[in-house]
């Protein structure tokens, strides 16, 4: 894991940059120590890994109730009240590996194309946890570094169809089984070690992913969803997780985080909605024991972090646990959400799939969740998928992403919060929206495109 420090060591000297978009944020490629694929594709995944394990996700897990922040910077998002300078370094990492990634890409995916598709699975990642908290981003403009400093704000269905756009040119790329490379990913790949059927497999579901987005919108298409599903992740086998080492610099950032600050506990939403299922065995490793007798989680009006549940084994067990990123059980949702969708009556059999895919993958298949995953015909509606679904995406952003696109589980907003409703999206960063003239400010209570 040797080369995962030194990514790290890479990456964090570019994060003070700010969130310019010039040549400020380029890894600098006549640098002995990044010029080469492997170094950049290490690098790439690694800052990837970290953004969707940060405060991105870690803010969304309270908004979205799977927990409560109790203590310190947390009790802002727990209110409701997001300055605009909470997100400033995660606007700028994201950007920045997105310049690393165009750089590997640029300079290496001619002679070596599989850099090249994985590389475009990375940034379609990137890109897409940005747009779906901000909305309207920098996009066809912002890694034109040569061109311009103040890029303008692209719509987000635009930024979408960019999206799908890269994952096409991914599939293309890594279904060519005969093509020649002068670099082929191998160990420098943490998240694969250079399995490209696996990074062909995550390009479909995630094309799936962001099709789905469009669930509110007459250009909705079910049937070319339903054809991603078929091609992509077909078991837990080629789940792309987030992989980590027992370094320091390697961890788990959900276990560094709550090792070094207790600021988010569990919350009674979720808590107390699982144990209406006494047999629902994820509870116990979504959360840890209180000392109390069991799993308690603090009120979404309360920020009590007196005998309540912290991250238990499933996201922060130690520094070496790996964190999903696509799943196959997230592509069984889909599949049964969209099947919902179009009144195929066989929608349920993919609902209870997924739901047991997911309890084996908590709980390391210690638990099958086949005495819950008992819906049929009669019971399986929109309501109930995405119910299931929120208590499955535990510790993702998708959750949060699901709430405000279906409005799906009813969740009661924090009656002290700053604003009445659940935030809409993320604040304009501070430093954006002070050296980019382009940058709007929108109200926290306007959704973003796909949720409208």
């Amino acid at each position: 894991m040797k080369y995962i420090s030194l990514s790290i060591l890479i990456f964090i000297g570019v994060l003070s940059s700010g969130c310019r978009h010039d040549k400020s944020l380029f890894v600098n490629p006549d640098s002995p120590t990044n010029a080469t694929p492997q170094t950049l594709l290490t690098s790439s995944e690694v800052a990837t890994m970290n953004t969707y394990e940060g405060d991105l996700t870690r803010t969304a897990q309270i908004l979205v109730q799977h927990g409560v922040g109790v203590n310190g910077q947390a009790t802002q998002a727990q209110v409701y009240s997001l300055p605009q300078n909470l997100f400033d370094n995660q606007w700028s990492q994201v950007y920045q590996t997105l310049q690393t990634l165009k750089l590997l890409k640029t300079n290496f995916g001619t002679a070596s194309p599989y850099y090249a598709g994985i590389s475009d699975v990375l940034m379609a990642m990137n890109w897409g946890i940005l747009t779906d908290m901000w909305g309207d981003i920098p996009f066809s403009q912002a890694l034109n570094i040569d061109s311009t400093t103040s890029p303008k704000y692209d719509p987000q269905q635009q930024v979408l169809q960019g999206i799908t756009g890269m994952l096409d040119s991914a599939i293309a790329i890594l279904s060519n089984t005969s093509t020649v490379n002068a670099y082929s990913p191998g160990t420098d790949d943490v998240i694969f070690g250079g399995s490209i059927s696996n990074w062909l497999a995550t390009a479909y579901t995630l094309k799936a992913r962001y099709l789905n987005r469009y669930s509110n919108k007459s250009t909705y298409d079910p049937a070319t969803i339903l054809s991603c599903l078929a091609n992509g992740i077909q078991n837990s086998s080629q789940d792309c997780m987030a992989i980590h080492g027992t370094n320091g610099q390697e961890s788990n950032q959900w276990y560094a985080y709550l090792n070094a600050r207790q600021y988010i506990a569990g919350c009674a939403t979720i808590i107390d909605s699982m144990k209406l299922r006494p047999t629902d065995l994820r509870l116990y490793y979504y959360y840890d024991s209180t000392g109390l007798g069991g799993v308690f989680g603090s009120p979404v009006d309360s920020t009590t972090d007196v005998g309540v549940s912290y991250w238990g084994q499933y996201l922060a067990g130690s520094s070496a646990t790996p964190t999903p990123l696509v799943t196959y059980f997230e592509a069984e949702f889909i599949k049964a959400e969209v099947e919902v969708r179009t009144s195929n009556p066989n929608a349920f059999n993919d609902l209870n799939t997924a739901i047991m895919e997911n309890c084996k993958k908590v709980t390391g298949g210690a638990y099958t969740g086949a005495d819950i995953a008992t819906y049929t015909a009669v019971n399986t509606n929109l309501h109930a998928v995405m119910y299931e679904k929120w208590i499955a995406m535990f510790g993702q952003a998708e959750a949060y992403d699901d709430y405000r696109r279906t409005k799906l589980p009813n969740l009661k907003p924090n009656p002290n919060g700053a604003i009445s409703i659940i935030p809409q999206r993320y604040p304009t960063p501070d430093q954006e929206s002070n050296s980019n003239p382009n940058a709007p400010i929108p109200s926290l209570l306007t959704p973003v495109w796909w949720a409208m």
